[in-house]
């Protein structure tokens, strides 16, 4: 008879939940993190999930000659420092929303392209000020506020 081998067994940590390590973050005080690193953290895994779900999204439409995915950025509400992107396939065009990026996909070509990308709120009013200048490498994104606030982005 094999014996049972356990995490105990094993000195093996079990693993914390997103929930314990936000509230173990948030309990040792304001750290402060660049948006560089904040940004780099946001984007580990991104185009894997781009393509998991581009993936996922041929299997669910075959023969579709494109459709599109879209990434949602959900902060959690209990959790503040906790921020997810969510990935998703439709075959409809989305209206344009608040944390919301688009991509067009064509399974034929295996060809994924960004469409626009829309901010959360609190950015698009400050870039939507008329007195606003935006940054080099802001450019685009202003150009896709100011569509999205004056109701031509689609």
């Amino acid at each position: 008879m094999m014996p049972i081998i356990t995490d105990s067994c094993l000195d093996i940590e079990p693993h914390k939940t997103v929930g314990e390590c936000a509230l173990e973050l948030m309990s040792k005080g304001d750290q402060k993190q660049g948006v560089i690193d904040t940004q780099r953290e946001m984007t580990k895994g991104y185009i894997d999930e781009l393509v998991k779900c581009a993936c996922s999204g041929s299997r669910a439409y075959p023969g579709a000659k494109f459709f599109y995915i879209c990434v949602q950025t959900r902060r959690e509400r209990l959790l503040q420092n906790v921020v997810r992107n969510q990935f998703y396939h439709r075959m409809t065009r989305p209206a344009p929303a608040f944390d919301l990026a688009l991509y067009y996909y064509d399974p034929k070509d295996e060809q994924l392209r960004f469409v626009w990308c829309i901010p959360d709120k609190e950015t698009v009013e400050i870039m939507s000020d008329p007195t606003y200048i935006p940054a080099k490498g802001e450019e685009q994104l202003h150009y896709f506020v100011k569509c999205f606030v004056d109701g031509s982005l689609v």
